[in-house]
């Protein structure tokens, strides 16, 4: 008798209160509900929610929600590429698609798709700009439309469409910079300046050398000069002996 008390499942809230309601809470999450606002509903602690979600794998899995990647990224990967060749920033994308920085940061680095769409699509823009560049570099060709309206002796209205090509000179400032940044070794402005200290420092020695040398000739000479000065005014003395 004993024996089966001991082997008698003890009941639970989990049996009483979550099993019963298992397809109304799977509602409540797919409605976007918090631990907070189900375990509310269920008259029970959000602790006593979360314990649960550990203790039954198969509520667990049921209780996960669908993440921001799946329900805003991926059905937007179009018009996120199409952002990002227009130039739009992060910050921009981000703020369109409701999400924070820092959750987009997140999913480039856990999902590759989203990583290589960006690098494409600024490629893209890349390549355009570059093109656009060296267009206006180069000159071109164009076709100006015009529509000319006429008017008749007997004041009748005509409308002509008028083609006239044009010819646009290559812009100076997008030749500098297309050469500036192509080749820079030829064309920057500023060169790199490459000394040779060993080279500087012997010829600092051999200046320093020079410099001795000649402040030793200059005072050996006005020793020498000084010397023959004090021979030229040497007088002997007078001899006294009477």
């Amino acid at each position: 008798m004993r024996k089966g008390k001991e082997n008698k499942k003890r009941i639970t809230l989990y049996d009483t209160v979550i099993l019963p309601r298992w397809d109304e809470i799977k509602q409540w999450v797919k409605e976007g509900l918090t631990d907070e606002e189900i375990a509310s509903r269920l008259d029970m602690t959000s602790w006593t929610l979360r314990e649960y979600r550990k203790q039954y794998p198969q509520f667990a899995k049921m209780m996960e929600r669908p993440t921001k990647w799946e329900t805003v990224i991926l059905p937007n990967l179009s018009d996120i590429q199409k952002w990002i060749e227009a130039g739009v920033t992060i910050d921009q994308i981000c703020e369109r698609i409701g999400i924070a920085p820092s959750s987009w940061f997140e999913y480039v680095n856990k999902h590759p798709v989203l990583k290589n769409l960006i690098d494409w699509s600024r490629s893209v823009t890349n390549s355009r700009v570059e093109n656009s560049l060296l267009k206006a570099a180069m000159g071109y060709e164009y076709e100006e439309i015009k529509t000319i309206v006429e008017e008749d002796k007997n004041g009748k209205k005509r409308t002509r469409i008028e083609k006239v090509k044009r010819h646009m000179p290559p812009n100076p400032t997008a030749i500098v910079f297309w050469l500036k940044n192509r080749s820079p070794d030829e064309w920057n402005d500023r060169r790199e300046l490459v000394v040779d200290t060993k080279a500087l420092e012997q010829e600092r020695k051999k200046l320093f050398l020079e410099m001795i040398e000649a402040d030793v000739l200059d005072a050996e000479y006005e020793a020498i000069e000084e010397s023959c000065h004090t021979e030229e005014g040497f007088e002997e003395p007078e001899d006294e002996t009477p």
